[in-house]
């Protein structure tokens, strides 16, 4: 009954009717509006429309697409098409043609440095994982990531930013092309935010990272991945994910000019 109905909400889709309002009768995953980040998981797939899942995309820590039931993937911020129910960085999973096969190349903010500056506390999750920023331990302008408002569910507003800095959301590329498109930096405020802190466990239990693979790109800016598995009890800021994650931008310099 409950494939029933999903699929009934995307045949809705298909004929011009447009993504639903509310989630469907007997869904169990509808977004952080509803359950919270991340319940679709490999324990518990989630099936088509479904979220909000962990996947690839969202670099770091993830479940890669094990939290979708079958062939489905988890794609990145594109439940709004199954239900303008979901958070608008709601991951859903999603059919396999959904992800493009090829990458496309990172964009560079000009001025933006490839690195992180020397002595840099949080650089975002393709260095330290995500939410390095805590009230507890607070960052400064252009750190990340931070986990403000702008995420919705469980988040520590402000708090993770220094003094009158706020938690943006998507921003970090400005500060630095290290940043994953997702890492979420601290700035200058532009609107006042509310804290909503929750608590959270300790990341262990990791194994070794694999070495770096090779640029994305023959010519030009592509990406080089390594990632590790979880061998211990609990991996991840909440304790439950299986593999993580890390990028880095490379440039590739022997480009045959025509």
């Amino acid at each position: 009954m409950k494939v029933f109905l999903l699929l009934l909400s995307v045949a809705a889709l298909s004929c011009g009717q447009g993504p639903p309002s509310e989630p469907p009768a007997g869904q169990r995953c509808s977004g952080r509006n509803y359950e919270g980040r991340r319940c679709c998981t490999p324990e518990q797939p989630c099936g088509l429309g479904e979220g909000d899942c962990d996947g690839p995309l969202d670099g770091g820590v993830n479940d890669g697409h094990a939290g979708c039931q079958g062939d489905l993937v988890c794609g990145s911020n594109n439940c709004k098409k199954f239900g303008l129910y979901f958070h608008e960085k709601d991951d859903c999973c999603d059919e396999p043609s959904s992800i493009p096969a090829v990458r496309p190349p990172p964009v560079i903010v000009p001025g933006a440095p490839l690195e992180p500056p020397t002595g840099q506390r949080c650089r975002g999750r393709n260095y330290d994982g995500r939410r390095c920023c805590t009230p507890e331990q607070p960052c400064g302008e252009g750190e990340g990531d931070c986990d403000g408002r702008g995420d919705g569910g469980l988040n520590d507003g402000d708090r993770g930013c220094r003094g009158a800095l706020v938690c943006g959301s998507n921003n970090c590329a400005q500060f630095g092309a290290y940043y994953h498109e997702k890492d979420d930096c601290c700035e200058k405020p532009a609107t006042v935010s509310a804290a909503n802190p929750g608590p959270r466990q300790q990341t262990k239990g990791w194994g070794q990272w694999t070495q770096w693979g090779p640029c994305s790109a023959s010519c030009g800016a592509g990406w080089k991945v390594r990632t590790r598995k979880c061998v211990g009890s609990k991996c991840g800021s909440a304790g439950f994910h299986a593999q993580d994650r890390q990028e880095r931008i490379c440039i590739a310099p022997d480009c045959n000019e025509v």
